[in-house]
């Protein structure tokens, strides 16, 4: 009797955490509103969308290593130690990145595979997350 009671109150709970995650816009659709864009227009919007966080990420990488170069209280091995497996980890990103991107995030569109926005939309989301990571690891803003 206990665990139908609480079914209703973790029923209630899954969906107001869903709705609040539904009502968060992706920087995708902040970048480019399909209903505002036509056709082609939308596909242009996207791809320059993902070429600038693409850069904002790298721009993000390059003040991390810059913030650990600045470590005057690490010895130079612990500075390259580290710049060495910021870089792996990036590796590691993009390798997760691209393959998420381009083999999973196209089912997740309406459409179903093949939906090339649902990629781009997605290298958008994943690249300035991480952009944002970096950021608030390494205040490098």
């Amino acid at each position: 009797m206990r665990g139908t009671m609480r079914l209703p109150a973790v029923l209630a709970s899954f969906v107001l955490l869903n709705v609040g995650v539904a009502a968060q816009e992706r920087p995708s659709q902040l970048a480019c509103e399909r209903v505002k864009l036509p056709g082609r227009a939308y596909i242009e919007c996207l791809e320059a969308a993902a070429r600038a966080a693409d850069d904002k990420l790298r721009q993000a990488q390059a003040r991390a290593r810059a913030t650990i170069d600045a470590r005057s209280d690490l010895a130079p091995v612990q500075r390259t130690r580290w710049k060495n497996a910021l870089e792996e980890a990036m590796s590691a990103f993009v390798a997760f990145r691209n393959v998420e991107c381009q083999n999973v995030a196209p089912y997740e569109g309406a459409r179903g595979i093949g939906a090339f926005e649902e990629r781009l939309a997605c290298l958008i989301d994943k690249a300035t997350a991480r952009a944002r990571e970096l950021e608030a690891r390494y205040g490098a803003k």
